[in-house]
């Protein structure tokens, strides 16, 4: 309910707007009513102003923190929201309507809300909560479910991939938040897989040793972890996989991955034209 004032208040900033009006009007309503709309304008601007200083100040300490800029964006739009709602509840409260009428109201509508938006609610949260323990940052590929793709965005309901090839997934972030996610490029270092077939009568370990020989001259492989030879079957064809590790951020991993590969078909003896199943693949 709003309150009548019939009279004008001292203590308002804009009391003299309000004695002007009342001198030349007789009903006595009119002044009282500006003073408070004034009043509540004024208020409004001030908190408004006030939290735009407010968030420009903290995306400019972010800023100088080197914050993520989804967490920037998270924070850019919580303070706008506080502020928006702050101003206009103050507004009201000012002009003169009741504060238990104003909280009653919020109640109703936010039980509403929740009942209606319950799965919008449970993804704002969900990627709230991803934005700032950030399991994952814009750029790194990941995988969730059957989608793998790179980070391109991250909103308040929504995270976005773009596949490998070239198609944009949109995952809820519930999804993500509850499900499982691998990110294959948190570390700067990534165990790559090239596989070759052999022949059933070869000597495995003379083999496995000039490979570990010839491989180990390709630039850019780490030391450490070491190169590991795996001996398979598949489908009863001999099958040999070399296991090494590349630093994905300084190297071309695709590169060294063909590196890798052409020596290893040299030593085998094969080629690349060959019935071979040579792959290069993540470990």
């Amino acid at each position: 309910m709003i309150a009548t004032v019939q009279t004008c208040d001292s203590s308002n900033w804009f009391d003299f707007v309000c004695r002007s009006i009342q001198a030349h009007d007789q009903s006595g309503l009119v002044g009282p009513l500006v003073e408070h709309l004034l009043a509540a304008i004024a208020i409004f601007v001030i908190i408004y102003v006030v939290g735009r200083l407010t968030r420009m100040l903290v995306l400019w300490a972010m800023r100088r923190g080197k914050a993520d800029r989804q967490v920037g964006t998270l924070v850019r739009n919580l303070i706008t929201v506080t502020t928006y709602v702050v101003a206009v509840i103050s507004a009201l409260v000012v002009y003169g309507v009741n504060v238990a009428v104003i909280l009653t109201a919020a109640g109703i509508g936010t039980v509403a809300i929740g009942l209606a938006f319950q799965d919008l609610l449970r993804n704002v949260l969900a990627g709230i909560w991803l934005l700032l323990e950030q399991p994952f940052r814009l750029g790194d590929t990941i995988t969730v479910m059957d989608q793998t793709g790179a980070v391109q965005n991250i909103t308040l309901r929504t995270t976005t991939l773009r596949t490998g090839v070239g198609e944009l997934a949109i995952l809820p972030n519930l999804t993500v938040f509850t499900g499982i996610v691998i990110n294959t490029t948190h570390y700067d270092t990534r165990r790559l897989t090239v596989g070759v077939r052999i022949p059933a009568d070869v000597d495995l370990e003379d083999l496995m040793r000039r490979a570990r020989a010839a491989i180990e001259e390709v630039p850019g492989i780490e030391g450490k972890p070491a190169i590991v030879f795996e001996p398979t079957l598949d489908r009863e064809v001999p099958l040999l996989r070399c296991h090494f590790w590349v630093d994905q951020r300084a190297q071309d991993p695709d590169a060294i991955t063909a590196a890798v590969a052409e020596r290893f078909w040299r030593v085998v003896g094969t080629g690349p034209e060959s019935e071979t199943a040579a792959a290069a693949r993540s470990g």
